[in-house]
């Protein structure tokens, strides 16, 4: 997990963290409020500070001239913000005119509507990394979510980012539940449309009333054998537009030659900042996401950094039948010349890096596919269309009667995405109101 979001006291994951009690025992770093994420576009750099205000007065620092096309901008989303009640924790009311057109609007025209500066544009669309935007299909109301949520504060985690993981699993044992590992499921068993059973790898059988899936909603398909559910909305959960993969870089350094940096570091090639919609394996790498791991000894140095970036599974399609350990030495291959590709642009901006490298892990989106179990290692899970918005929302309920699904492709992806999800999914089986209303209290 490389930041988090709109965790500033009062905010809305404050509120979730505190519910879920994720502030006990976990610390979390505030970014540089002057400059979370730095964005180089095509050799130029820009700031975006924490505060929509803050972030209106930087946008007039860099383009004097726009100030009405900003404050077009702002206001824009603010108000699309405003009209997300489940993102607010707010009791949810019907859907109102505003939420309706920042689902139907793409977030590409309505940018270049308010201006015609294509300076200004790709800087206010600096964040695509962060939801893999396209430029042909990205609804408003995502684009406003993501940048609402990391403008109005952003943090680091200390150490492992496992932690939250780990506390949540606690969580739910000390409520009396059970979590278990290494239980690979393999089958969903249906009878008269309810599931009655699940089958795990080791041919266990576990019973159940209700069954909530995690899993993306066409691997979830996969599981259920045929007949077990509508053909028709098999095929519709299996023909769902996916987000590119990515491919990651874990680099360890030396002790004491990379000083931490407070800000993230986001490097475009080019001045398209859609990069998910311009991407060109031939000319890879033209982008990289940066961030350090935060020093827990008061050290001023990091002791790794991460690098992330955009890939496509065409790139690795060729191992998909190969097995997790065993793809052979042109896989190795493979993902060393790319990652020392990668290595090589981001050391002309950080030099530091030249022989200060112990050793690097490297993550591809074959890698995505086997552990989080995504189809073609989607980094994000489905895409949302705005041209679609109906068709390319996924709800919490199946055609199986007592299977749900949550998740980040249920409403939006990341930790905010995937909490808010899981409060819908638990709306299916109490008043949603009233969870909301729980976590209002729990402030």
């Amino acid at each position: 997990m490389h930041y988090v979001g709109s965790l500033d006291e009062g905010q809305t994951l404050n509120s979730i963290f505190k519910y879920l009690n994720l502030f006990d025992g976990i610390s979390y770093k505030r970014l540089d409020e002057e400059c979370f994420d730095l964005f180089n576009i095509g050799g130029k750099e820009y700031c975006f500070p924490m505060g929509f205000e803050n972030f209106r007065k930087k946008m007039y620092e860099y383009f004097p001239d726009e100030k009405e096309a900003i404050d077009l901008y702002v206001d824009e989303i603010l108000d699309t913000i405003k009209s997300q009640d489940i993102y607010l924790l707010k009791s949810s009311e019907a859907t109102n005119d505003v939420q309706k057109n920042s689902l139907e609007v793409n977030t590409w025209d309505f940018i270049c509507s308010i201006t015609e500066n294509e300076t200004l544009r790709n800087v206010l669309t600096a964040l695509n990394f962060v939801y893999a935007g396209e430029k042909d299909s990205s609804p408003l109301y995502v684009h406003a979510l993501i940048n609402n949520h990391f403008i109005s504060s952003s943090y680091r985690i200390y150490g492992s980012t496992s932690r939250i993981a780990d506390k949540l699993a606690n969580e739910i044992i000390e409520n009396g539940g059970e979590v278990l590992t290494k239980k690979k499921a393999v089958k969903i068993l249906t009878e008269d449309k309810k599931v009655t059973s699940i089958e795990t790898e080791d041919n266990s059988i576990y019973y159940c009333d209700s069954v909530i899936s995690d899993v993306h909603p066409s691997s979830t398909m996969d599981l259920i054998p045929e007949g077990g559910i509508k053909t028709s909305f098999r095929r519709r959960m299996k023909r769902k537009k996916n987000t590119i993969s990515a491919f990651a870089v874990h680099i360890v350094l030396k002790e004491n030659t990379f000083r931490y940096i407070n800000t993230n570091y986001n490097y475009y090639k080019g001045t398209d900042t859609w990069y998910a919609s311009s991407y060109d394996e031939k000319k890879w790498p033209e982008h990289y996401f940066l961030y350090c791991s935060v020093p827990e000894n008061g050290s001023e140095f990091s002791n790794s950094i991460g690098l992330l970036t955009h890939m496509k599974f065409d790139e690795v399609e060729q191992w998909k039948d190969s097995q997790v350990n065993r793809r052979g030495d042109e896989y190795k291959k493979f993902k060393t010349q790319k990652a020392e590709q990668l290595i090589e642009l981001v050391t002309e901006k950080f030099p530091e890096l030249k022989g200060n490298i112990v050793s690097y892990n490297v993550s591809t989106p074959l890698t995505y596919n086997d552990y989080l179990g995504t189809p073609k290692g989607s980094m994000y899970g489905t895409m949302r269309d705005y041209k679609n918005p109906v068709g390319s929302y996924i709800s919490p309920t199946t055609k199986v009667d007592n299977l749900y699904f949550t998740g980040q492709n249920i409403n939006l992806h990341g930790i905010l995405g995937v909490s808010l999800s899981a409060f819908m999914t638990c709306g299916e089986f109490m008043n949603i109101n009233d969870i909301l209303k729980e976590i209002n209290e729990s402030k």
